[in-house]
């Protein structure tokens, strides 16, 4: 155990030193990047005139749907990204592949953590907006957009491997998850159909339980938490399997 935590370690230090090469601005970047989205996403309701459908500054609703987003995709792409970068570690040290895809999670995981609790920070304080109410609602919805992020990226980091083109296919399927996750809107302004169809967004159900955990009085109904859960546990379970046939299936072009 001791010397799996300290190849963890490691490992986050690595990815780490490389994401952010450039030192403090590096950083900053991690930072900034969703403040811009949730300024851009504040600007467009600002122009549509749009009223926020829980009564808040706009800027706090949009960042509840913005960040487990962005936790959502920089971790698949930063679990994506890794494992190619790390791959020539399995040949010189004792790590596994394994290892290096969870490093890849882990450090994600801690990025926004910071980052959401910098974020929500300055906007309680610049809008004068309280803390949330339930507060283990909250994290439990950052969790679980995380677990699915860390599931799908372990699926997607291993196929990837087998098929260059699913590697390059899954940054474009990503781009309709923001439009589905309930970014700007919830579920409750939702018509019937539209409702039930965005129910099998996993996402969804990770944005709209964190919003009841912040937003006092705000009920959403398809606030679930066993369902996402059980969509990271399926990916992350069907990862190994094709790990599995992705290992035997070198071994057998090796033997050739």
């Amino acid at each position: 155990m001791a010397a799996l935590s300290a190849r963890l370690s490691a490992l986050i230090r690595r990815e780490r030193q490389t994401r952010f090469s450039g030192g403090a601005l590096g950083y900053l970047w991690a930072y900034l990047t969703p403040l811009v989205w949730i300024g851009f996403v504040v600007a467009m309701f600002h122009f549509m005139n749009r009223a926020t459908p829980i009564a808040t500054a706009p800027a706090m609703f949009v960042a509840t749907g913005i960040l487990p987003y962005v936790l959502f995709r920089q971790t698949i792409t930063g679990m994506m990204r890794s494992v190619i970068a790390n791959r020539y570690l399995l040949y010189f040290q004792p790590v596994s592949n394994a290892e290096i895809l969870l490093a890849a999670a882990l450090l994600e995981l801690l990025n926004l953590t910071v980052t959401a609790t910098l974020i929500f920070g300055l906007i309680a304080v610049v809008y004068d907006v309280t803390l949330p109410p339930d507060p283990l609602k909250v994290i439990l919805g950052m969790g679980l957009a995380w677990a699915l992020g860390a599931g799908f990226g372990r699926f997607a980091a291993v196929l990837g491997q087998w098929s260059d083109s699913f590697a390059r296919a899954v940054p474009l399927a990503l781009r309709p998850v923001f439009w589905i996750s309930g970014v700007f809107y919830t579920a409750t302004e939702l018509p019937g159909a539209a409702q039930d169809l965005l129910t099998f967004s996993p996402l969804f159900h990770a944005v709209e339980l964190i919003r009841e955990g912040f937003f006092l009085g705000y009920a959403s109904p398809i606030s679930s938490i066993l369902y996402p859960a059980a969509i990271a546990t399926a990916f992350y379970l069907t990862s190994l399997v094709m790990e599995r046939h992705v290992q035997t299936t070198r071994s057998a072009r090796h033997r050739i």
